[in-house]
């Protein structure tokens, strides 16, 4: 157990169960795409589950970086795939591995570190994506390297010009012209909507678009207009869109240029400008139209495809004993162990774990074609009848890049719009103009609960590249258990994102239950010298609310029943009356966090947070059993925590974390502080040594404390190939104190653990 992690009450067992069985299914990385943001390359890695970024750092060799996230609605121990790993190859940079694996080190059970090693030194920077499922390394200047498909077929030439604009004067003449600007400065200009600096950056972009323009480089015309057509209007921004449907036109994108010219209708549907772009559009095919051959040979989209994942194997062993100090004073505390000693008590731990993760890839300029698949088997040597075999992702993905919309059929990880666990079934959506896209998703869950069957269907309306870096979406989702509604609920995403700053915020309301499911709004802000502030405010119900939670607790008048279905369950009751017990019954949780990771000097950083955490009372429900004189809240649990992290002291790829955590609350106060390494040796071996230290005091004047040495060892001296120890021995020793009728009662315990595992990994 979490030490940082206070004890619910019993009787929150029962949602508790509920919440975990949709979280157990969960998995890290869903997914990982490039794409060019400008002059830049942005590799994207996207989760099946809600995370937060909190930190990257780099060694000084420039080819390791360690990002640190947060998962914010689930555990390490209730991913089915603990780590993960994989190799990006992706023409123009260099080979990239990616390694998710948990990071005990910080936040307990909720911390892990995606580890990125690349080919050859590079400069990034980290930040937090778009939405609260995505994290970002960005490598600036080499988006130009990434390679650009052709269209699949030639396009007719674009209609000519009126005559060439007048010079800019911002910009320095290029060499001879390949093409000439279209002019667009005859239209009237939009009021100025930003400050003076942000005037002068759209200016700069404008220009440095139309030079490149001039010079033939189309793609860099379009990343720099689609640069400033991200930024909040200016007098620039009617010009840019014109210019930017003009560009894909030239490329010979009709379907984007009809696109982003149709977009400039409906925001300046008036003057000289405006009848332009109509005459323009006039002359495109139209949509779904065959364009007619140009004269010559055809050009071809070049098909690139690509597979990669990995397959391990790792073998999970532990032994621990719990002695008491009574029996460490008795008469036969120096014999030899005997199993079943009423004063030795033992656990055991013996589990072979194989997963296999595979991504195969085809795309050209017409389409993008994914199939993912992900399984991982536990088998417990001790109890084979708890062996389980958990198949993750099993969907092909077909997206047409020209139609713009894609589809998602099979076994895949939930990404929003409602959808909370893992589910079989269809996802689609269909970019209706540039920046709004519909979207569609049926199926069911893949968690199995009691006997009962389970159904979905949700559509949303989504809305990104928003004046100001703001998005949106709005959705809708009906769930049904055993022909009956289970839950039905609306939500709304909000979304700011503009450079190094991103907030996100989530809302989710039942409208038959009548309560908020979720409500949380998370920021992340990466200034230029690399400092990350984060905050983060959640409130969301324990389990997720529907009908099919009643199944979880007892039917009063039938004590000792259990229904593992709720047309039974309905037998004594009604639909009402049980959406209002379920609503009375589940707590909700409030988390809050704020802190701050700043560079003091190029080999040191100092990182502080502090986080509040309260689950809310239950009130009395006298129906139900167990709920009849409510339960208390937990009250304001306050932990305060602080980390020292050194980089490359005594070598280019060394790091160091010293963390310090407090924590506060009505029954339990609580100290630990911690010590890790990582280093690499001859190249090969990547050393994680680490120290723990723990004590805490209950309320009832009970203590604890452990200390638990640990040390991870990986080798990867072969290509594709790594093996992976890890070792912890824990030593602990605690006073456990019991009020009696008349008299306290204090026993003495001793702890002894060790765990290790030994695994090996191929990355392909």
């Amino acid at each position: 157990m979490n030490p940082l992690r206070p004890a619910l009450p019993p009787t929150f067992v029962a949602p508790l169960i509920l919440a975990a069985s949709v979280a157990a299914q969960a998995q890290a990385i869903d997914e990982v795409e490039v794409r060019r943001e400008g002059a830049d390359a942005v590799i994207q890695v996207r989760f099946g589950t809600e995370v937060q970024f909190q930190r990257a750092v780099s060694t000084r060799s420039g080819d390791l970086t360690q990002v640190i996230y947060t998962l914010l609605t689930t555990t390490n121990a209730r991913l089915s795939t603990p780590v993960q790993a994989l190799r990006l190859r992706t023409r123009g940079l260099p080979e990239v591995e990616l390694t998710d694996e948990p990071d005990r080190k910080e936040r307990g059970d909720q911390s892990r570190r995606l580890t990125l090693r690349f080919a050859e030194p590079v400069v990034l920077r980290a930040r937090g994506g778009r939405g609260n499922r995505s994290i970002e390394i960005v490598l600036p200047g080499r988006g130009r390297e990434l390679p650009q498909a052709p269209p699949a077929t030639a396009r007719p030439p674009v209609p000519p010009a009126p005559p060439p604009a007048p010079p800019v004067a911002a910009a320095p003449a290029p060499a001879p012209a390949t093409a000439t600007v279209p002019p667009t400065t005859a239209a009237p200009p939009v009021p100025m909507a930003g400050t003076p600096e942000l005037e002068a950056k759209a200016a700069d972009l404008l220009a440095r678009a139309k030079v490149a323009w001039e010079a033939g480089r189309i793609g860099e015309a379009v990343d720099r207009l689609n640069e400033l057509l991200e930024l909040p209007p200016t007098s620039s921004t009617r010009e840019a869109q014109e210019l930017v449907g003009r560009a894909h036109l030239k490329a010979g994108d009709t379907a984007r240029a009809r696109a982003e010219l149709e977009t400039y209708l409906q925001l300046f549907p008036q003057g000289e400008g405006s009848d332009r772009v109509r005459a323009l559009l006039a002359t495109l095919p139209a949509p779904g139209a065959a364009a007619a051959p140009a004269p010559g040979p055809q050009a071809r989209a070049e098909t690139e495809i690509t597979t990669n994942g990995s397959a391990s194997v790792t073998a999970y062993r532990g032994n621990g004993q719990v002695r008491s100090r009574e029996f460490l004073d008795s008469p036969i505390a120096g014999l030899p162990q005997v199993a079943g000693d009423a004063q030795l008590t033992s656990d055991r731990s013996r589990q072979i774990f194989s997963d296999v993760d595979l991504n195969w890839r085809r795309r050209n300029g017409e389409v993008e074609q994914r199939f993912v698949f992900r399984d991982s088997y536990t088998r417990d040597e001790i109890r084979p009848d708890k062996s389980r075999n958990r198949l993750s992702s099993l969907y092909f993905d077909h997206r047409s890049i020209a139609g713009g919309w894609n589809v998602r059929l099979g076994r895949q990880s939930p990404t929003g719009g409602g959808v909370m666990s893992r589910f079989d079934g269809i996802k689609g959506s269909w970019n209706a103009s540039p920046r709004v896209k519909l979207g569609a998703v049926m199926g069911e869950p893949t968690d199995r609960f009691f006997e009962s069957k389970r159904t979905f269907g949700g559509v949303s309306i989504d809305a990104d590249r928003l004046p100001g870096g703001l998005g949106g979406g709005l959705w809708m989702i009906e769930q049904r258990i055993d022909g009956y509604t289970d839950r039905r609920a609306v939500g709304l995403d909000l979304r700011y994102f503009n450079g190094g700053t991103t907030v996100f915020a989530q809302f989710d309301r039942d409208v038959l239950i009548q309560a908020m499911n979720v409500a949380t709004v998370q920021a992340t802000v990466v200034t230029a010298d690399n400092t990350v502030y984060n905050a983060l405010y959640d409130r969301r119900a324990l389990a997720t609310l529907g009908l099919g939670n009643a199944l979880t607790f007892e039917d009063p008048s039938r004590p000792g029943v259990l229904y593992t279905r709720i047309a039974d369950r309905l037998a004594g009751t009604t639909v009402a009356a049980l959406r209002d017990q379920i609503k009375r019954i589940t707590p909700m949780i409030t988390k809050a966090q704020v802190g701050v990771t700043r560079p003091v000097t190029k080999n040191w950083q100092v990182a502080g947070s502090l986080q509040l955490t309260n689950t809310g009372a239950i009130p009395a429900v006298p129906e139900v059993a167990g709920f009849e004189n409510g339960r208390p809240a937990t009250g304001n649990i306050i932990t305060a925590s602080a980390q020292l992290i050194g980089l490359n002291l005594y070598s280019t790829r060394d790091t160091h974390v010293i963390s310090a955590s407090r924590i506060s609350g009505p029954t339990l106060t609580g100290t630990l502080l911690g010590y890790n390494n990582s280093s690499l040796w001859a190249d090969v071996w990547q050393v994680e040594p680490s120290l723990q230290y723990y004590r805490d005091r209950n309320g009832d004047g009970s203590t604890s404390r452990r200390w638990t040495p640990g040390l991870r060892l990986t080798y990867r001296g072969w290509q594709r190939w790594a093996i992976e120890s890890n070792l912890t021995y824990e030593i602990g020793r605690a006073s456990r104190r019991q009020e009696l009728t008349d008299t306290v009662s204090t026993t003495d315990e001793s702890t002894h653990r060790v765990n290790y595992s030994l695994g090996a990994r191929f990355e392909f």
